[in-house]
């Protein structure tokens, strides 16, 4: 008799196998894991840019030779070669606009894939470079020059979104690291990791990569470390972060004993791993902007029904987005709050999609 298999135990199988590869994958730990088990977790892993740190984690092990490791070793060599390109990027961009008097930080990308002792472990897309709000359109002028195209720049106009902090604070805390001949400004290494650890909790921790950086930034941090300022501010944000590290100790292994955090990695919320493990065990699905489905005013309901459902947040996503702490209180009233919140953002942006078309007609 054939035994049905729970989706979601499935799921949180599978999340525990991609957290049991990936701990320690930046060192030179290797994993148990068996062939069968990695194959079954294989795409899990590629789709969430965790493909290059795979490869190292199997190269020197038994599942060099196992069925996907062909693919992991591709996206290595891929990552690296990116790597080289955007650095390249980096290195016209940076000179540009300090000429015109604007002195960007770079967040995410290569100030965190550079803490990694190989550049094919951390993918990323982009640059992120945020300016001063007053600098904000001078920096837009200079990235459409001609020298600046073809370099992939998303400019951010402080660090709104992305932070809760003053700017000029931020700035004034930044500091700046070499990239061959270059000077790149980076965030102080205290807001580096609230950074980080805010940015995996909006978004519902959707990447392991994004924890590993939490993991590679603790490891690598000096023994001068104010913890004080990292964990300064809100009282729920600072716990917020608090258990991103926690989770980070608990999945990945980081050793963080002897920090402030250590009591409350061992006290998280039952429903936190548990969202984790359930949200990497489940391929990525993009979530699409409902306007350019709209192509038809019968599509209308159809498209805005089908939609909807990928718009479901996970309960870290849900709580941060209403600011709710991290207790032992039930978060699907959360969740269908901020699903309610985003259907209607969603209606916002399908009426504005009808008053454009019937300004045109």
């Amino acid at each position: 008799m054939t035994q049905t298999v729970n989706p979601r135990e499935a799921r949180l199988r599978s999340g525990k196998l991609v957290a049991e590869l990936l701990a320690g994958s930046w060192r030179d730990s290797k994993p148990s894991l068996s062939a069968a088990r990695m194959a079954g977790i294989a795409q899990l892993l590629l789709r969430s840019g965790a493909g290059g740190l795979t490869w190292c984690a199997i190269r020197n092990s038994d599942l060099r030779g196992s069925q996907f490791a062909d693919l992991f070793q591709a996206a290595y060599r891929m990552q690296t070669l990116q790597s080289a390109l955007h650095e390249r990027s980096l290195k016209t961009v940076i000179p540009a606009l300090r000429s015109a008097g604007v002195e960007p930080v770079l967040v995410k990308g290569w100030a965190i894939a550079r803490l990694y002792p190989e550049p094919g472990m951390r993918p990323y897309i982009d640059l992120d470079l945020c300016t001063l709000p007053d600098d904000y359109s001078r920096a837009a002028e200079v990235l459409r020059s001609s020298e600046c195209q073809g370099s992939n720049v998303d400019l951010h106009r402080g660090f709104g979104k992305f932070y809760d902090r003053r700017s000029d604070d931020i700035f004034a805390r930044s500091r700046l690291v070499k990239l061959d001949d270059v000077d790149i400004r980076v965030l102080g290494a205290e807001d580096d990791l609230r950074f980080l650890c805010m940015h995996l909790l909006r978004h519902g921790a959707m990447f392991p990569i994004w924890l590993c950086d939490i993991g590679v930034l603790l490891e690598r941090r000096d023994d001068n470390f104010d913890w004080d300022r990292c964990l300064s501010g809100s009282r729920r944000e600072s716990d917020w972060v608090a258990c991103a590290i926690g989770l980070a100790n608990r999945l990945l292994g980081v050793d963080i004993d002897g920090t402030p955090v250590i009591s409350r990695a061992e006290n998280l919320p039952g429903w936190f791993l548990p969202a984790v493990l359930e949200q990497w065990g489940s391929l990525p699905h993009s979530r699409s902007q409902i306007a350019p489905l709209l192509t038809s005013p019968g599509r209308i309901v159809r498209e805005f029904i089908k939609e909807l459902p990928h718009h479901w947040p996970n309960s870290i996503e849900a709580s941060v987005a209403l600011g709710a702490p991290f207790n032992r209180a039930p978060r699907f009233p959360l969740q269908v709050g901020h699903l309610i919140s985003r259907a209607a953002a969603l209606l916002m942006q399908l009426f504005r999609w009808q008053g454009g078309v019937q300004q045109k007609v």
